[in-house]
C-alpha cells in the first residue's frame, strides 16, 4: 500500500490544483456593458430590493410576469431573498447576455448569486432568477 506515497499525494495535488483553477476561471466580465433597458431594469430591481418598494421592483416587468401574481407579490419574494442573501452589496459584474438573457454577478451581504433578467421584444422583463 505505501509503495507509491509520493505519487498519490502529487496525483491529489495535481487534482486539487486543477479544480481550484477550474472553479476561479469560469466568470468574466463582458467586454460590453449592458443595453440600456437591461442595466435600466437590473437598477430598478436593485432600488426595490433594498427598499422594498413593489412598484419600484416591478417597474420593468412586462405582462407575463403578473399572470400568477401582483407587484405586491413580489414584496414577499423580495423579503425570503432577504432572508437568504441579506443587504444587497455595491459590486456587481456584468457577465453579458446569452440566448437573451443577461447576467450579472452581484455581491450581497450573505452571497455572490448571479442575477438573471430577460427582457421580451418591448424590453420588458419576462423573466428574473437569484442563482
Amino acid at each position: 500500500m505505501r509503495r507509491y506515497p509520493h505519487a498519490i499525494r502529487y496525483v491529489l495535488v495535481c487534482i486539487l490544483l486543477a479544480m481550484a483553477l477550474l472553479g476561479c476561471g469560469g466568470e468574466t466580465a463582458s467586454d460590453e456593458p449592458p443595453p440600456a433597458a437591461a442595466q435600466a431594469a437590473y437598477d430598478h430591481v436593485r432600488e426595490g430590493y433594498q427598499e422594498e418598494d413593489a412598484a419600484v421592483f416591478t417597474q420593468d416587468f412586462g405582462d407575463v410576469m403578473f399572470t400568477d401574481r401582483s407587484a405586491e407579490d413580489y414584496l414577499e419574494v423580495v423579503d425570503q431573498l432577504k432572508t437568504a442573501l441579506g443587504d444587497w452589496g455595491d459590486e456587481a459584474t456584468y457577465l453579458g447576455v446569452e440566448d437573451g438573457a443577461h447576467s450579472w454577478r452581484v455581491t450581497f451581504e450573505k452571497g455572490k448569486p448571479m442575477v438573471v433578467i430577460v427582457l421580451d421584444e418591448e424590453d420588458r422583463v419576462s423573466g428574473l432568477w437569484f442563482r
